[in-house]
């Protein structure tokens, strides 16, 4: 083998060492519980056939362990909201087309029976959030319709929210099935306040599958979410494969939802009237190994204003790196 080859090979092997997640148990560099977690999650409803209310939310996240085992945490998101049918102007009865996008900074207090993630968020509606940029450059790309009415989304407007979302670990719902499955669970809770938002939610998250990762939290693009739980989980192995399947149900009040009520500096025309009991649902499956997460699944939510026709049904796509 030549010099050159030998250089090559040497410099390939160096980078695939130092970004490779996992190593063996006794090499050198080798470190059990990591401290950087990185996560992009996707939720679109092209996956029912339609393309209505909240129609996209993509959300990237990074966290950083701390040396008191807490977290930190930073995140950029963008949603898109847009009327049932494809016209321009203000639609009685439906959606109003609406862009949000936001950064956030976040503490994550974790334990091994309760964590707590408070997240504040600095966010911007209408044309700052690149809504219209982003659907129409993705729709272009998969040759889907192009919707007309994004000259009548609501007005530009600076955001400002907090939440915080609490885990509590269900000991009643962990036990050892046959063949090395095992179950886990967690309630949670979680506050949010601000311009964009203001509501109240109570979940549950169960688990069922073999060498459960230490992440029970619901899949979902929403604040206070990060690639991470807070509830620490010190049996994990993760040198071995792990899956499972997730299901979680959640039920909130929402007080005020800017897309539908109006901004605070800017006020709009009301289409329709918020539904202020909600509910959230979701089934999905997933697949860990060597510090990457797969996640796929599906999340319901219940009608957001009062003369929607139909339920929300999403696909929610996350993957996550752990090093």
């Amino acid at each position: 083998m030549g010099m050159t080859p030998v250089i090559v090979y040497s410099a390939v092997a160096g980078l695939a060492g130092y970004f490779n997640p996992i190593a063996p148990p006794g090499a050198e560099g080798y470190d059990a519980t990591p401290r950087h977690h990185f996560r992009g999650i996707f939720q679109n409803d092209s996956i029912s056939g339609y393309d209505r209310n909240f129609s996209h939310g993509t959300r990237l996240d990074y966290a950083q362990d701390l040396k008191n085992g807490d977290a930190w945490g930073i995140s950029i998101m963008q949603n898109i909201y847009t009327p049932e049918a494809h016209a321009s102007g203000d639609i009685p009865g439906q959606h109003p087309y609406c862009g949000y996008a936001a950064l956030g900074a976040a503490y994550l207090a974790r334990g091994e029976n309760w964590g707590c993630a408070t997240e504040l968020q600095l966010g911007v509606t209408g044309n700052a959030s690149l809504a219209e940029r982003t659907q129409n450059a993705v729709h272009e790309m998969l040759h889907m319709e192009k919707w007309y009415g994004w000259n009548d989304q609501i007005h530009s407007e600076v955001t400002v929210q907090l939440t915080s979302r609490q885990d509590f670990r269900i000991r009643a719902l962990e036990g050892e099935l046959a063949h090395g499955w095992e179950t886990d669970g967690v309630f949670q809770v979680k506050e949010s306040v601000g311009t964009f938002d203001m509501s109240g939610w109570v979940g549950l998250v169960f688990r069922v599958g073999r060498n459960l990762p230490p992440s029970m939290s619901t899949p979902d693009d929403g604040a206070g979410n990060f690639g991470i739980n807070v509830i620490k989980k010190p049996s994990y192995q993760r040198d071995k494969l792990s899956y499972f399947m997730l299901a979680s149900v959640m039920g909130g009040y929402v007080a005020r939802d800017l897309t539908i009520d109006g901004g605070v500096f800017h006020h709009f025309e009301q289409t329709c009237s918020r539904t202020p009991w909600q509910t959230e649902a979701q089934l999905g499956v997933g697949v860990s190994y060597h510090g990457i997460d797969y996640y796929a699944g599906l999340l319901y939510m219940s009608r957001t204003y009062r003369t929607q026709e139909h339920n929300s049904l999403m696909g929610v796509f996350s993957l996550s790196w752990h090093w």
